[in-house]
């Protein structure tokens, strides 16, 4: 049975969700929820709940003030970090967390 989305957003921890900003042409900006859902040292995945899954990183290096925001198109580099986060048990020496946000997307396709 799905879960509500915005019952489950309304009491996700505002450090776990982030909204993305795409334009779909020239004029038009469109906004698409997005949840966290593996972190490592210095990554962070979110996956957007719109029907056509989106993989958004944000790596935060030591040295910067702003984060490095990229879309993984490649599912083999999402795969990577999800690992890194300890979905496989492979941990590439990151000490990586896996959020429960990963299991309301998998029931909720």
């Amino acid at each position: 049975m799905p879960l509500d989305l915005a019952s489950f957003l309304q009491h996700t921890p505002e450090s776990e969700k982030t909204v993305i900003y795409l334009h779909t042409d020239e004029e038009t900006i469109t906004s698409y929820d997005a949840l966290l859902i593996a972190q490592t040292r210095y990554r962070k995945l979110f996956i957007t709940l719109e029907p056509k899954r989106r993989y958004l990183v944000h790596t935060m290096l030591p040295d910067e003030e702003e984060p490095e925001i990229d879309f993984l198109t490649d599912y083999e580099e999402v795969e990577a970090l999800l690992e890194d986060a300890g979905l496989d048990g492979i941990h590439d020496g990151e000490q990586g967390i896996l959020y429960h946000n990963l299991l309301y997307l998998l029931m909720n396709p």
